[in-house]
């Protein structure tokens, strides 16, 4: 409580910038510098564990267990059969990111507004995470309660899905100036200390990741709502703040006592393999980061080898699966939120799109970000991005799937200067290349996938969806919780018919590629 104290008097006496979320919650009559029960520092810790789950039940459900659908990982157990591989997921399942993502972000989120005042670097700090951490939950569902969410009620009006990326971007925005005018003006002092996993309380670090969070909300909404994306990506690139542009920068989640949940599922549970996907790819290109990415086969005839597993099986032996390669993580690895590759290769793109979002041309960017990912993992990247040849992914039938196929819509490493428009092949470089390196990253990974169908992923082998879901182009989005529709059934079937379609795993979200 003594730190709480000084920090709050520092934060009155230097009159640092007050932060806002764009949420308009109720007034509170108290003092803003007034000692509360509630330590906003101490609070803090478990909101940041939900930008990427730590917890192992939380981390299988969501960022393997969905984040499979980008094509990284492989859940190697059958679970009675209603799995997300096979696009039948049970209805606990499909909400579990919703359920775990607000009960996990609200309950530290409301002490935190009440005992700031909703005003100063705690507070913007927490709309930060809430945005970062809402927005996996907008990128799996769609519209969705946001902007009027209240203590002690969640079953609120949904925002249209437009709103909640608008929303988000600007607590993102909001932080970043927040934090970093606060660095700026107590000399780096760092109030969350030991209470932040990822930058020991680097408040300046983190101003860098809400602007680069702000410049991929923009890439991921360029298309819908171009306007409000250039303007977003724009303001990003030239806040003071900057952003992660060096791998000394990349945000990463040290998991404390806990065992890195990868590692865990993989090792421990036996539930976890790589996808044949991600295998296929850096093998066809002959990738220098596969040794840090997976650990080879122990299937017999091909120990020397790394062997993924197609997801969508219906039918196998968990023990059976146990052969493929597993994902080279140990338990006290830290969880990767965001790499300055994607930063590079975020630019890129919006180079390509005409944004003012950097000095140098899309093919700078492009290749600064693969040099960026090779550096992150200490290998070369040179002969690499020489690769002028696209290689043709495929995959071999094994003693345990019989799952031969083949991608060859796939493109060369090296750049092409007479291409410069967004339906060339250096798009499709882009996205292919930042797929490789935002590893393991699913969410992100399946996001980007629905967006630009980037890279071509192998069709589902056994597709159990009774809701119309495409073996190609996989499951779209996930259903609202049941509970939604039991309990605010108003504001559900209004979130329904905001979403255009069916509230089932079929229906395209707004900014999704619709081929």
């Amino acid at each position: 409580m003594k730190n709480y104290l000084k920090n709050i008097t520092l934060g009155a006496a230097l009159l640092v910038l007050a932060g806002g979320c764009t949420d308009k919650f109720e007034e509170y009559n108290t003092n803003q510098y007034q000692i509360h029960e509630a330590d906003p520092s101490t609070l803090m810790k478990s909101m940041i564990e939900t930008i990427v789950n730590i917890q192992q039940n939380d981390s299988q459900m969501m960022d393997q267990m969905v984040g499979q659908l980008g094509g990284y990982l492989c859940c190697s157990n059958t679970w009675s059969g209603t799995n997300f591989g096979t696009f039948n997921p049970s209805d606990s399942w499909t909400a579990s990111p919703w359920n775990t993502s607000y009960q996990k972000i609200y309950g530290n989120f409301f002490q935190i507004q009440e005992a700031t005042n909703s005003t100063g670097h705690y507070y913007a700090f927490a709309c930060m995470i809430r945005a970062i951490t809402m927005l996996r939950v907008a990128d799996c569902y769609g519209p969705m309660p946001y902007s009027q969410v209240k203590k002690g009620n969640f079953y609120v009006a949904y925002d249209s899905q437009e709103d909640v990326y608008k929303h988000i971007l600007e607590d993102l925005g909001n932080a970043a100036s927040v934090l970093y005018n606060y660095y700026v003006s107590t000399s780096g002092y760092a109030p969350l200390g030991s209470n932040d996993p990822v930058f020991n309380g680097d408040y300046s670090k983190w101003a860098k990741l809400a602007n680069s969070m702000r410049l991929r909300v923009a890439i991921r909404i360029s298309d819908t709502w171009p306007d409000m994306a250039k303007e977003a990506a724009e303001a990003a690139v030239s806040d003071p703040a900057g952003l992660i542009e060096t791998n000394v920068d990349n945000a990463m989640m040290d998991c404390g006592t806990q065992t890195n949940p990868y590692q865990l599922a993989a090792v421990s549970w036996g539930d976890l393999r790589v996808n044949a996907n991600i295998v296929d790819y850096m093998n066809a290109y002959n990738d220098p980061r596969m040794p840090k990415y997976f650990n080879k086969s122990t299937m017999a005839g091909k120990t020397d080898q790394y062997v993924g597993m197609r997801t969508g099986d219906s039918n196998f032996a968990k023990g059976d699966a146990a052969a493929f390669s597993t994902p080279a993580i140990t338990g006290t690895d830290k969880l990767m939120v965001f790499c300055a590759a994607e930063t590079a290769f975020l630019r890129a793109e919006g180079i390509l799109r005409g944004w003012k979002v950097g000095d140098k041309k899309a093919k700078e960017y492009y290749e600064t970000g693969i040099r960026l990912s090779m550096e992150q993992y200490s290998v070369s990247g040179d002969e690499y991005l020489a690769i002028d040849k696209a290689p043709t992914v495929s995959h071999a039938s094994d003693n345990v799937q019989r799952a031969a196929a083949s991608i060859s819509n796939t493109v060369s490493v090296k750049w092409d200067d007479s291409d410069n428009s967004l339906t060339g092949k250096n798009f499709q470089r882009i996205i292919t290349q930042k797929w490789i390196a935002n590893y393991p990253l699913g969410l992100e990974a399946w996001a980007e996938y629905r967006r630009t169908g980037y890279p071509e992923l192998y069709p589902c082998i056994d597709n159990l969806s009774t809701h119309g879901v495409s073996s190609t182009r996989g499951m779209r989005r996930l259903s609202f919780p049941y509970t939604e529709a039991q309990n605010n059934t108003t504001n559900y079937n209004q979130g329904v018919a905001e979403l255009g379609g069916a509230d089932n795993e079929a229906t395209d979200l707004k900014w999704a590629k619709k081929n």
